[in-house]
């Protein structure tokens, strides 16, 4: 090989290394960080309070402490937050499925830096609620399993994702 093709593949690997790196660090940054997407930066800011406020609304409930055991909205059932930065936060579920994770698109923002963007799903199903991990980098457990499919969950059982605790109050 002459020397000029020599210093072309020098410099096509070296640019095929930097193109790798660059890859590496935007797969990290979407992990770390969840997808882009076009939004008022100052959302984030203004506090848990603004960004839950209208997830509260769609879903038809407001943010409000847990009472001793037994969420306020009777016997509707209510995820209520146990343990981590958020303990004492409770949601009341709707019909539809409800996603936990650190993006502001989810259902229920979670502020823990173990939670991934998109990190689990709860859902009806057959007269029951279901907890899903939805391909989370730290996994969900309930109990003290981690999951592997959808798993069937009942009021009082412990569902960690990261540092947070929860479980489903009736």
């Amino acid at each position: 090989m002459s020397e000029f093709t020599v210093t072309v593949l020098r410099f096509a690997l070296f640019g095929l290394l930097w193109l790798f790196v660059f890859l590496v660090a935007g797969v990290l940054r979407q992990d770390l960080f969840g997808p882009r997407v076009a939004r008022n930066r100052g959302a984030r800011r203004r506090g848990r309070a603004a960004a839950e406020a209208p997830v509260a609304a769609q879903m038809g409930a407001g943010s409000q402490p847990a009472s001793s055991g037994q969420a306020a909205y009777g016997s509707s059932p209510t995820l209520v937050v146990t343990s981590g930065r958020q303990s004492g936060f409770s949601l009341l579920l709707s019909a539809g499925q409800l996603t936990i994770g650190r993006a502001d698109d989810c259902g229920f923002v979670i502020e823990d830096d173990f939670a991934s963007s998109h990190h689990a799903r709860i859902y009806p199903q057959a007269g029951a609620w279901v907890v899903e991990d939805t391909g989370s980098t730290n996994g969900t457990y309930v109990g003290n399993a981690r999951l592997t499919q959808p798993t069937r969950i009942t009021p009082g059982m412990p569902i960690t994702i990261g540092h947070t605790t929860m479980e489903l109050r009736a």
